[in-house]
């Protein structure tokens, strides 16, 4: 999934990444396959790092089935160079 960093409900509800991520995962472990692959976040937000997701993979999908958690960043390649952009974060649980 791809959560926006912030924004607004039809009612005014505001969303704000930092404060709703944890409450969204444990709402979507709700649905999940009693035999699940996979569960992925990805997050363009500053200022959260992916252990941030990895802790909130953890907590929420991890203590009913358990698997291998990742984080890291996400990057853009540059042309004609080694270095790479960052742009983002991900966290993913997997069986």
């Amino acid at each position: 999934m791809d959560p926006p960093s912030y924004g607004r409900g039809a009612n005014g509800e505001v969303w704000q990444f930092e404060q709703n991520i944890y409450n969204l995962v444990e709402l979507c472990t709700k649905v999940l396959s009693d035999d699940p692959l996979f569960f992925l976040i990805n997050s363009y937000t500053t200022g959260i790092s992916s252990k941030v997701l990895e802790n909130i993979l953890c907590l929420c999908v991890d203590k009913n089935h358990n698997g291998k958690i990742s984080s890291g960043e996400i990057g853009l390649p540059m042309k004609n160079s080694k270095l790479v952009l960052p742009c983002g974060i991900y966290g993913k649980w997997q069986s």
